[in-house]
């Protein structure tokens, strides 16, 4: 993985301070514009997936963004609801089992809630790129594609994933607050990038193959 090139390639945009603005601004709402800020994210997994990271999107096409947000969102809803209901059966099988001692109980529990985030993020993740390749809402949720990238580059994807984790909670204490909105929506875009290096690697293993 190239984190350097994810932590930088925000800033090759000429215009990255407006951008950024922006999208901290929504951030700062985003209980109201949280639909914008998806659609934008997907926006971003494009440029990623077409390697025109020297510019980032245009805040300008609304309805664009409005359309890939409310998408965005069932796909990231859709996964939360599945990823999050086998969480939460097996911790109430978990609590509620009698022969385990409480001190197993409490690790299997924080075991089985870290788990349930780094899936949630890694399929969301996922699912939202093989939407934005292929303006499919239905490619979200080929599980066989999902499965073969999370598989193969599981060891990329776990690294990716921590990386990001670490990441936004130093952007969240550096923001003190005010910032945090600007520097946790630097902190997607780079998430962007590093998710997309990974799921690069596998579409070119299937391009190569299908030209041999």
């Amino acid at each position: 993985m190239d984190y350097s090139a994810a932590l930088s390639f925000a800033f090759r945009d000429k215009e990255w301070l407006r951008k950024l603005a922006i999208g901290g601004f929504l951030t700062f709402f985003c209980f109201i514009s949280g639909v914008f800020l998806i659609g934008y994210y997907v926006e971003v997994l494009r440029c990623c997936l077409t390697d025109e990271t020297q510019k980032l999107p245009e805040w300008s096409d609304v309805g664009k963004l409005f359309v890939d947000g409310v998408l965005g969102s069932i796909i990231i809803l859709i996964y939360f609801l599945a990823i999050g209901g086998l969480c939460a059966l097996a911790i109430v099988t978990l609590s509620t089992s009698p022969e385990i001692p409480t001190l197993e109980m409490v690790l299997g529990i924080i075991a089985v809630s870290l788990m349930t985030l780094f899936s949630m993020m890694i399929f969301i993740n996922i699912g939202l790129l093989q939407f934005a390749q292929t303006n499919n809402f239905g490619a979200a949720f080929n599980l066989v594609e999902i499965l073969s990238v999370f598989k193969k580059y599981f060891q990329d994807l776990l690294g990716i994933t921590t990386f990001v984790l670490i990441l936004q909670a130093i952007l969240l204490c550096a923001g003190m607050g005010i910032l945090s909105p600007f520097t946790m929506f630097w902190g997607w875009l780079v998430q962007a990038h590093l998710f997309t290096q990974s799921y690069k690697k596998e579409q070119q293993v299937v391009l190569a193959a299908a030209t041999t």
